[in-house]
Order: structure tokens, then sequence, then C-alpha cells
């Protein structure tokens, strides 16, 4: 018998303890039981290494994970350094955690192959992608396996989890995955710069939401910061930011627009890194910090709205790597992977490549602040697309007001670009253009096979916000009136930046959301499209056969054109949020006809539901 070596027995005994360890990983994830739409997190050990190591964690490694599902459907989700995995807690540095999130669309058994790998910068490179990448060891082609289970009815309505992952679904309007719900955003705008906030570490503000402290409630999360700016490092200070989630969603605001990273900008306070300078080098506690409130806001029905760049700091990544001589910096490419890495599991997400992208200062033509290009801004869209295992919302920030040339340059713009999904539109409260600007955009992608989403997400304004019936006429109507899918409410005069309390801006908020209520309770508006031909005193959508709804600034002038038939008519006024039965008509005419004023305030806005009348 031939005689069995040392050097034979350790590589048998390390064939099994492999084998025996897989298993065990194996029957873990077989008894692991994931509500459907939930989050599903694997933590896993890997080689101790720190926010400043190298080779760097954020580079120089990169995790991914093939899910497959119970109809095998695969989706490669990319993973993350996490530290000791408690960070938002311990505010730990080091640790050998790494970290996998997603949120499973079936029900049944799934089963995931994990892959870990090292090579300089490889976390740059998109999997399957040819490169000179080796095994990092550890947990390499690992598999497992988990239930996804029917989930318990939620506490509340609001709470995504109810109605699953909100997807572009090749139509003007996002659409939830599991409800089938279709969506149409009141959000907000400001303060953009909500991640400013002295209750994450390391963050150089005192901003503290003092205000809204007490719309926090017994069950909501805390946190404890270490933040040399701040005076208060006890758990009440992160109860400002969550209590301003609250209050928001409290007035069914269901979006929130914010920069992820501002450096060199008009707050010059955000950022996900150790420091503005250190582009590679990731604040592992802040980040985990940051997910607390974006958790909250989708338990509270709120859209987390991820701006990643300022017109300031267009640049940034590719001016620090080689002043501009390259188009897509690595840096950048880490930046959008950690980003997703991190927050890609949430369910109702809007991935913004920049605020007022492309802004053509000749202040700003050197350095961070150079405007991108065409070229890079579907570069960038397609590599975001890359991450993506789920059909995202991913869309660009024109700039400034009223310039919309990304869209529509002749011969060099993004209009209907695959890549991108939607048009995140800046106008001007006060110029009457919005309906206009809309309808534009709306119309030129509507008949494309990759039909754009399109909200107007900041309609400019000068000074503080003073006149509601203008916002609710000229911008909130004629926003969903021009078929569009959303609006946001900036605050103006600043307080984009620096407004804490948002209650004196109860008004807006309520004329977004009476709006987005009406639309969702009352009519079919995926089935309608903007058609400006039926009036010329106000707005319309139709079906063109059966429903058209109206929209009058002024009732008294409600002339309108329609195939001559008899209808039934309501009204709704947007002011008090009052639905009231009207009464049949008939048209017998060829020319335009004056439509019954309603009830009271007849020179005032309201809105009209005609339907055709059965015989």
């Amino acid at each position: 018998m031939k005689k069995i070596t040392i050097k034979r027995l350790l590589l048998i005994s390390a064939f099994f303890a492999s084998f025996i360890f897989s298993a065990l990983i194996r029957a873990e994830q077989t008894s692991t039981h994931v509500p459907i739409w939930h989050k599903l997190s694997l933590t896993l050990e890997g080689p101790h290494t720190s926010e400043l190591a190298t080779p760097n964690p954020f580079t120089d490694y990169r995790l991914d994970a093939t899910f497959t599902s119970p109809t095998n459907r695969q989706y490669t989700v990319p993973g993350y350094y996490a530290a000791d995995a408690n960070t938002a807690q311990t505010h730990a540095t080091a640790g050998n955690k790494w970290q996998v999130l997603f949120s499973p669309n079936e029900l049944g058994k799934w089963r995931y192959t994990l892959s870990f790998v090292k090579g300089r910068n490889i976390a740059s490179v998109p999997l399957n992608t040819i490169t000179n990448e080796q095994s990092a060891g550890f947990f390499d082609k690992q598999i497992g396996e988990f239930n996804v289970t029917t989930a318990t009815k939620s506490s509340s309505s609001k709470d995504f989890k109810s109605k699953g992952k909100l997807e572009y679904v090749n139509k003007p309007y996002l659409q939830f995955n599991g409800s089938k719900e279709y969506f149409l955003k009141a959000g907000a705008n400001s303060p953009e710069v909500l991640l400013g906030f002295s209750g994450f570490d390391a963050t150089p503000t005192k901003r503290n939401y003092q205000a809204h402290i007490k719309h926090w409630q017994n069950s909501d999360p805390t946190w404890q910061t270490i933040n040399t700016e701040t005076d208060n490092s006890s758990h009440q200070s992160s109860k400002g930011i969550i209590g301003l989630i609250n209050y928001l969603a409290s007035l069914n605001i269901n979006a929130y627009y914010f920069l992820t990273m501002n450096a060199y900008g008009d707050g010059d306070q955000v950022w996900p890194w150790l420091s503005k300078t250190q582009t590679t080098r990731y604040d592992v506690s802040k980040l985990a910090q940051w997910d607390i409130v974006f958790s909250h806001m989708q338990q509270k029905g709120i859209m987390t709205h991820f701006v990643m760049s300022e017109t300031e700091n267009e640049s940034l990544f590719e001016w620090n790597e080689s002043q501009l001589k390259n188009d897509f910096a690595v840096s950048r490419k880490i930046y959008y992977r950690e980003l997703f890495a991190r927050f890609g599991y949430h369910l109702a997400t809007t991935w913004n490549i920049g605020e007022e992208n492309g802004w053509q200062d000749p202040s700003g033509d050197d350095k961070q602040q150079k405007a991108n290009t065409t070229k890079q801004r579907k570069q960038f869209a397609d590599y975001f697309q890359s991450l993506t295992y789920y059909p995202e919302h991913i869309v660009v920030h024109n700039g400034p007001s009223l310039d919309y040339h990304i869209y529509d340059k002749p011969n060099d713009n993004i209009l209907g670009y695959p890549a991108y999904t939607g048009a995140s539109l800046q106008g001007e409260l006060k110029t009457n253009t919005t309906y206009g600007d809309v309808l534009k955009y709306r119309q030129l992608t509507q008949n494309n096979p990759h039909p754009w989403v399109i909200t107007m997400d900041e309609a400019y304004i000068y000074e503080y916000a003073n006149n509601v019936d203008t916002w609710r006429k000229s911008n909130v109507w004629a926003t969903f009136m021009a078929g569009g899918a959303g609006i946001e409410f900036y605050l103006g005069g600043g307080g984009d930046l620096t407004e804490q309390d948002l209650t004196p801006y109860k008004d807006y908020y309520l004329a977004m959301t009476n709006a987005v209520a009406f639309f969702q309770k009352y009519v079919p508006f995926t089935k309608l499209t903007p058609t400006p031909e039926l009036t010329k005193t106000g707005w319309a959508l139709s079906d063109n056969s059966a429903f058209y709804l109206f929209y009058f600034s002024n009732a008294s002038q409600a002339q309108v054109t329609l195939p001559n038939a008899c209808y039934t008519l309501d009204w709704f006024n947007p002011r008090t949020n009052n639905y009231i039965n009207g009464k049949r008509f008939c048209v017998n005419t060829a020319t335009s006809t004056q439509l019954a004023t309603p009830p009271n305030t007849p020179n005032n806005d309201w809105v009209y539901l005609i339907n055709l009348s059965a015989k």
C-alpha cells in the first residue's frame, strides 16, 4: 500500500474541511426564511482590513453575489466592505466583514454563488469582464440557499415592502413590481443638503433639524454619532433627521431629492469618504448611518432620490485623477459601485447622475467644475446600468434653469438614450413654462420604444416661496396635466441649503400630495395622453374616446372641443380637495363648447372630469 504523506493528508483534510464548511453554509442558508421584498443580508468573513489599508478594500477587492430565483432568473448583486458590520453604532474603521444586500422578488427557494476577487482597481471593472483578476480566497466561489416566504402584512400601507420594487417598465410612469400600482411623485427637493447633518459621523456641519425632533416617535431608530462639529454626541443627535422624514410622510410626501456628494459645491458638507479629497476611501460608519435614514424613508413611503453630483463638481473625479485627460475616472466608477452596493437593495429609488449637469459656465471650464459632455453622460449611465439587476430609474438633471440642451441639442444630446429612463427637469417657478417644458419631453419620447419618465424636479425660485397659488396652478397641475410623472418642491432663496424647519411649507407639500391622491383615486392616468388641441383655455388629458380630464386656472373660461356625444361631468376643487358630482350634457357642434361652471368660486382653478355617457 502506498504510503500517505503528511502533505497528502493535509490536502485531504483541507478538502473535507472546505466541503464541510460549504455544507454548513448551505444548511444555514436553507433554514433562512426571508419575506418577499425584505432585505436579505449576507455577512461574510473575509480579509481583516481597514478604511486606510493597502491594498485598498474599496478598490482592490470586488465582491459579487449571483442570485438564482426559483424560476431560474439570475441577478448579480455587488457587495462591499463593511468593517465590523455594525459600524453605525460602533464607528469601527476596521474589521473582516463583507456584505451583500438584496431584496428578493419571488417566493420559493433561491440559490446564490459568491465571487470574491482581487487586483488593482478591480472593483471598477464590471463582473464577467476579462481581466487579470485572481481569487481573493475566503468565501470566493462558495454557494448557499435561502427561502423567500410570504410577507406578513405591513402595519403601514406606505411601506414599500407592501408594494415591491418600483421599476421602469417602458412607460411614462414607474410601476411597483408587486402591487402593480403606478407611481406619481410628490417630492421634497429642499434642503438638498439633507445628508449634511450633524448626527452623521465626521460631517462638518451643525445642522441638526432641531424643529423636527418633536416628530420623532418612540419606535423610530437612533444611533450615536462621533462628530467634532456637534455639541451633542448622545443618541438624541440622531432624532432630528428622522423626525423630518416623519413630518414629510405625515403630509404624504413620497420622494426626497438629496445630494450624496457636494464637495466644493454649494453646501460643501456632504461626501461618503473620510474627507473630500480621499475619493477612494469610504467612511463606513457614516454610510451605515445614512442607510438607517434611507431605510426609514422607505418604510414611510418616501422614495430615495440619489443625486450623485452637482454642477460645481461635475468633473471632480476626472480632475483629481488625470487633470481632465480621461473622460471617466476609476474613482467615479468606484463611487457609483459603492453607492449602489450599499443602497441599491432599497425598493423605491431614483439614481440621478448629476444636478445641473452640463452647465456651460465659463468660470468652471477647468478643474472639478468643468461641464460633463454628452459622451460622458452616456458613459456614466451605461456604467451605472451595468451595476443594476432590477429595472432601475436613472436620470440626469439639466441646468441652469430653462437650459435643456443636454436633452435636445441637435446631434449632441441624450434624448431617448436607453441607459436613461427619464429626465429630471429644472425650470423656473414664475415663468409659466412648466407645462410646455414637461409636455415637450413627454411628447418627444412617449411613442419611442423606450419612453421616458418626465418629472419637474426643481421649479427654481430666487426668493423664498411665497405664493402657493402660483405653485399649485403653474407648476403642480401644469406638470401632471402635461403627462409628467411627478414634481418636487424647491424652497428658493437659499432654503435648499439652509432650511431646517419644513413646517412653514405645509401648503406647498399638500398642493402636490392632494393632486397625486386625486389622480390615484379618480384618474386612469396611465391610459391618458396630453391632448392640448382639445382646449385653448386650459390643459387636457384624454384617452381620445371615453375619458377626458381638463384643468382650468379660471373655470369661467372652461371651453373645450369634444366629439359630438353626451357626457357626464364632475368637478374637483384642487384648493379644498373636494370632489363634486356634476350633471349630464351633450355636444352637437364642431366648435368649442362652454362647459358649465362649478357651483362656487368659478373664477378660480377647477378640474373637470368628463366621461362618455351611456345611452
